[in-house]
């Protein structure tokens, strides 16, 4: 079937999918725990693929072939239902939350799944999933899932970032409920802002993003969705602790101030004090951290009007460097090379939506948010300090043409960004101001065939417009195969200082050789998914994506040992990203996937067209899990094998000083038993069970001052295997 057959399909399909027996049902769904709607909810026939999701009023519309149906209603972390429809009256429907706790019996849903209905290719991983790790932050959350890879920037800050589709985390819109997140001054160290203790559950996407978010989604969309105001915990405490010194406490609180009002307040606290230098090479492996993190939000749940308002208050300090040097060091006076990171962040967020009970299919809502942070340190006698004041406004308008088979959005944002940013003695300012508007129309009807087509103007007041058109599209083959593709442009405006951190960390000096101009991508690929044997078989997910530059800031480190050389793209630049998983759940208690992936990433640096630092081209992935009866004992274990890396070329240091073109393949194992009470559960597990360390990864670790230091060629572990413990304990909320 070649693409414009494809394309021609909806008006064909829309005439075939109607028949005189078809019937238009409406109706609402809530959490079962209180009044609150449950946005974006999937309602769709039983042995079909029709089916819609809930608007911003939990409302929706569904026109089936015939009545009596079945219809299944499915939401993130909530349980799933099945019911029988006989009439087409106004239809008022629940779902339980996916932990429901019935005297000592735990019954639990998938922790995670593909959605069925998305024309993008999303995986959604639920609170069970997180609580297989860890998951003291956000860095820490995917270690279970293949599709995300984690690792360490450098060996002195701590810092890490993500890569999807072979290209670094910054290619990826990161929200927390629609709202832009991790961006920005805290691009490099924003994973670790958000405790996992708030997450409700993650909503990864692979390739392009929606149009409705933004321009900034270049290789995927991963949405944060936080433990809500209306939850079924009332109390949740957890506390952590490691074999490093590092102390975890988090405390949530969630209730009802009235018949329309909610409340919940998130606590986050983490302190690591000890000097960890398991290599001897007098450089601590990890710095000194301790952090405060608080989120308070409001929800307010009218007839006609829903709306949530929130402020989330963080300080975050780091010191790292040689031993000895702590928190109360001065980089300038110290004797020692030392890092500093203190961050300060402030967030005034909210959300307000327009409902038409008469008209369940229409919405009218606001997303917003004014964000302040600081950033002061630096490295050596290098100083940092940024400052950055963010406002964003997303004003969104969804209706439906017709029928519910063809649904719209449409609106406008606002996104300013104000940066001023000193390193060394040299000043980087700019304002960013940028109005956009955007359009999305989707088909979801009668047929095997859904997709959605959409583009965004958005005029930037340095850069110029930038056109983000994109497409996703779907098809079922048949219940157990689908076939999804997507394709489209994404724009970014690089912060030059902050996302060089990890190459500057050294002896390098910083050569700008021209301004950065936006980054330019297009994104195309696309997934097959099929079950074998039902849903007790296997699943299989294959995709396959290809992102290229129009523009790309370069970060050349290959020119020179001693220069860190800073230029926009002359030449190609381009990422394959091919990735196979195979899931199977052989019982209610025994779980496993497994997942290859092969990146061939290349850019021209240099003028020359090479692969890029530091990504394997191969990755093997395995995930077990077992649970024994009510899940009173659950053992969950990761085993991941990466490639060999490219090395950024240093033969032009000293032979004492060289490093080889490539690093050598590694292989690491998480481990994790946890023991279930009917009020939560204590845990014990191991990162890096096997202790792999890269040897010696500081380049002339004695002479920090010197000529030769490097802290950057970082490409495996530094700190090596941490063993933990930790409790959770849970209060099931009391709701009228």
């Amino acid at each position: 079937m070649n693409f414009k057959s494809i394309i021609g399909l909806p008006i064909l399909c829309f005439m075939l999918g109607h028949s005189a027996s078809s019937q238009t049902l409406e109706g609402k769904v809530i959490a079962t725990n209180g009044a609150e709607p449950l946005v974006g909810a999937t309602v769709r026939q039983l042995g079909s693929i029709k089916g819609t999701v809930t608007d911003v009023a939990g409302n929706f519309t569904l026109t089936v072939d015939r009545l009596p149906v079945d219809l299944v209603i499915s939401f993130v972390s909530f349980q799933p239902d099945t019911i029988t429809v006989t009439n087409n009256s106004f239809l008022n429907l629940s779902l339980k939350e996916a932990v429901e706790i019935i005297g000592e019996v735990v019954i639990q849903s998938n922790s995670t799944f593909f959605d069925p209905l998305q024309p993008i290719l999303s995986e959604v991983l639920t609170e069970k999933e997180l609580e297989k790790a860890a998951c003291c932050n956000l860095s820490e959350s995917f270690e279970t899932n293949a599709s995300i890879d984690v690792s360490f920037t450098d060996a002195v800050s701590g810092g890490k970032i993500i890569k999807v589709l072979g290209l670094d985390g910054k290619y990826v819109q990161i929200n927390r409920e629609n709202l832009p997140n991790i961006r920005g001054l805290i691009s490099r160290y924003g994973l670790g802002f958000i405790p996992g203790t708030w997450l409700q559950s993650i909503d990864v996407g692979k390739g392009i993003g929606s149009v409705v978010s933004g321009y900034e989604s270049m290789t995927g969309q991963i949405n944060l969705e936080i433990k809500k105001p209306i939850s079924n915990e009332a109390i949740y405490f957890n506390a952590y602790a490691n074999s490093f010194g590092r102390t975890e406490l988090n405390f949530n609180r969630a209730f009802k101030i009235g018949e329309k009002w909610s409340t919940a307040f998130l606590l986050h606290a983490d302190y690591l004090s000890s000097t960890i230098d398991r290599n001897e090479d007098g450089f601590q492996d990890l710095p000194k951290t301790r952090q405060l993190n608080f989120l308070n939000r409001y929800a307010y749940n009218g007839d006609r009007v829903i709306s949530q308002l929130g402020i989330h208050l963080m300080i975050d300090e780091k010191a790292g460097g040689q031993n000895g040097f702590g928190f109360g060091d001065d980089l300038l006076t110290a004797n020692a090379y030392g890092f500093r990171n203190d961050t300060k962040r402030a967030e005034l967020f909210g959300k307000i939506f327009l409902t038409f009970p008469d008209k369940p299919y229409k919405g009218l809502g606001l997303v917003y948010s004014l964000v302040t942070q600081e950033v002061a340190g630096g490295f050596g006698r290098n100083i940092y300090r940024g400052e950055e004041q963010s406002i964003y406004g997303n004003f969104i308008y969804s209706n439906i043409i017709s029928t519910s088979f063809h649904q719209y959005k449409l609106g406008t944002s606002l996104l300013v960004d104000d940066f001023d940013e000193v390193y060394k003695d040299s000043v980087f300012q700019r304002k960013e101001v940028v109005p956009g508007a955007f359009f999305e129309y989707s088909y979801l009807g009668a047929s095997d065939l859904s997709f959605v087509v959409g583009g965004r103007v958005d005029e930037h007041n340095l850069y110029g417009t930038f056109f983000s058109p994109r497409l996703h599209a779907k098809y079922d083959f048949h219940k157990d195969l689908t076939f999804r593709a997507a394709a489209g442009r994404g724009y970014r405006v690089p912060n030059a200082i902050i996302e060089s951190y990890q190459a500057l960390i050294s002896s390098r000096e910083l050569v700008v050789e021209e301004a950065p101009l936006p980054e330019v991508s297009w994104n195309a690929g696309g997934s097959v998914l099929f079950n074998i044997k039902g849903k007790d078989g296997y699943q299989v997910v294959a995709d396959y994506f290809y992102t290229t530059f129009e523009n790309q800031l370069i970060f050349d480190r290959d020119r020179s040992s001693n220069q860190l050389a800073i230029y926009n793209l002359e030449g190609r630049s381009y990422a394959n990203s091919f990735q196979i998983e195979v899931s199977k759940r052989f019982s209610e208690a025994f779980n496993v996937k497994g997942a290859f992936k092969y990146y061939d990433v290349k850019r021209t640096i240099n003028g020359r067209l090479r692969d890029a630092p530091f990504i394997s081209k191969n990755r093997l992935f395995l995930n077990a899990s077992y649970a024994t009866r009510f899940e009173k004992w659950k053992i969950d274990g990761t085993i991941q094998w990466f490639s060999k890396k490219r090395i950024p070329d240093t033969q032009d240091n000293i032979e004492q000083f060289r490093r080889p073109g490539f690093s050598d393949p590694y292989t690491l194992v998480n481990f994790q038993i946890s023991r279930g009470f009917r009020k939560g559960s204590v845990y014990v597990g191991s990162e890096n069970l096997f202790d792999f360390r890269q040897d010696n990864p500081i380049v002339d670790a004695e002479n920090p001052f010197g000529n030769n230091f490097d802290s950057g060629l970082v490409w495996g572990p530094v700190a090596g295997r941490v063993i933990y413990v930790g409790f959770r304990y849970k209060i099931k909320a009391k709701h009228e």
